[in-house]
């Protein structure tokens, strides 16, 4: 078995993604961004979930697919609900819809959600480039997406931790004259 890619200090290349993954020395936001992250996060956590579990719902498509060698139908004429159909290109158009294609689809679209989760709570908290690559790696990668969330969201709360939102200023109401 080949050993992993290695640099001068004898460090794997994940032991070094993981190590600046969880590193926050990146992050400096703005003062006026700092109300705006835990929103930003909370979103990017969803995303993250959210696209981690279509990934896996693809992997597990693609395996049935072309490892089994079946598809999946829902409302196939004369099937069930749900039905296996050995997968050749003769079944392509047994009529109901391909389950394998709308997780396709639907894993393509969240994870452009992703991709935009990620460029919001990376801008926010201003990191580095390399890290904004990171994290949309994490879409397309399977289980990466939650391994990925663990660190930036541990992250973003220490730091948030660190630094506290800053309370609203107090307004006084303004009366409206004729």
């Amino acid at each position: 078995m080949p050993n992993p890619p290695a640099n001068e200090d004898g460090s794997s290349l994940l032991k070094r993604t993981i190590e600046q993954l969880r590193s926050a020395n990146s992050a400096r936001p703005r003062l006026v961004d700092i109300p705006k992250i835990p929103g930003a996060l909370k979103f990017y956590q969803v995303t993250a979930y959210i696209t981690g579990i279509m990934l896996l719902l693809l992997v597990a498509e693609m395996i049935l697919k072309y490892g089994v060698g079946y598809s999946v139908y829902a409302f196939a004429p004369g099937q069930g609900f749900l039905s296996l159909v050995a997968y050749t290109p003769e079944n392509a158009s047994i009529g109901g819809f391909d389950v394998s294609t709308g997780i396709l689809i639907a894993h393509g679209w969240l994870y452009v959600l992703y991709l935009i989760a990620d460029f919001r709570l990376w801008s926010l908290m201003r990191m580095s480039f390399t890290k904004f690559v990171q994290i949309a790696l994490g879409g397309v990668v399977p289980f990466m997406s939650f391994i990925v969330e663990h660190f930036i969201t541990r992250q973003v709360k220490k730091f948030l931790a660190e630094n506290p939102v800053p309370a609203k200023a107090s307004q006084t109401p303004v009366e409206a004259s004729h």
